[in-house]
């Protein structure tokens, strides 16, 4: 609110000084709130599964996964009621691997990716320019059904709402320190640090997460800054090639890389575009949404 200042008084603080201020006390007491709500070692887990689920997600038999060494297993056993051995995730990749070693007739129980043969890494982005299209939700399916056939995956949080790293087990509220995202591999300047810093795991293993939060905003304001003043030797990369680039420094970790795009035709959007190799259009059967 605009405030008058009689003459040859003293003129106060500027009102972004003030309004930073107010920023951090009220940071500060969010943590402060989230430290008491939420448990320092609350964290999302997954549910084990049972032999027959093992068995249709390896496509082999019940009896087969049995027959398999329990020494190959790499989680603390667990035992459902009758007697049935419940399988985590870990598990599963475990006996995975095995078969794909043990495979003499080129079944490919781990589907890995071989550059050798021209295979490169697929980068997938879910885009929608309008909100509640389903973009988040497709995202964190496919991700995981990905992982559950056996590739390796890694999926981007371009949403500064940061929903999918929400629906990943990240929780911006439940953070007592800032963590890094995937503004951090992207932002121009000396500050960006390389992806591989900033993928974190997740509770679906063998699926790897960047995050996002609000700070992903700023760089809707400094692509077009930059892009502005950018000269023909400019070392900084332009905004939609700064994806592209920060994969290409983890693509020999990964098969596929699946990016949740923010609902809007935005400087995030398009770098995602540029970098993707496939486009999954999420749309509701209703004539103003196709």
């Amino acid at each position: 609110m605009n405030q008058h200042v009689p003459p040859g008084e003293p003129v106060g603080p500027a009102s972004n000084q003030i309004a930073g201020h107010d920023a951090r006390i009220l940071g500060a007491k969010l943590r402060e709130i989230a430290s008491v709500v939420f448990s320092p070692s609350e964290a999302k887990t997954l549910r084990r599964f049972t032999s027959g689920e093992v068995a249709r997600i390896l496509g082999v038999t019940d009896s087969r996964i049995r027959q398999l060494s329990p020494d190959l297993l790499v989680s603390p056993p667990e035992v459902a009621p009758g007697s049935r051995r419940l399988y985590a995730l870990a598990d599963i990749h475990a006996l995975r691997a095995h078969l794909d070693e043990i495979d003499r007739i080129g079944r490919r129980y781990r589907p890995h990716r071989d550059p050798a043969k021209g295979e490169h890494l697929q980068v997938i982005a879910c885009v929608n320019f309008k909100g509640g299209s389903g973009k988040t939700t497709t995202s964190a399916h496919l991700a995981q059904s990905l992982v559950l056939r056996g590739y390796r995956v890694l999926a981007i949080d371009l949403d500064p709402q940061a929903s999918l790293s929400t629906l990943l087990g990240v929780r911006p509220e439940n953070e007592r320190e800032p963590y890094p995202t995937i503004y951090d591999a992207i932002r121009y300047g000396e500050q960006r640090r390389p992806l591989a810093e900033v993928i974190r795991h997740t509770y679906f293993t063998g699926l790897d997460l960047v995050a996002a939060d609000l700070e992903l905003e700023v760089f809707e304001f400094e692509a077009p800054m930059h892009s502005a003043r950018r000269k023909a030797n400019d070392p900084e990369p332009p905004f939609f090639a700064r994806m592209g680039l920060a994969l290409n420094e983890v693509a020999d970790d990964y098969d596929v890389v699946v990016i949740d795009c923010p609902p809007r035709l935005g400087y995030l959007t398009i770098a995602a575009l540029c970098a993707a190799t496939a486009l999954l259009v999420t749309i509701h059967p209703q004539m103003l949404d196709v």
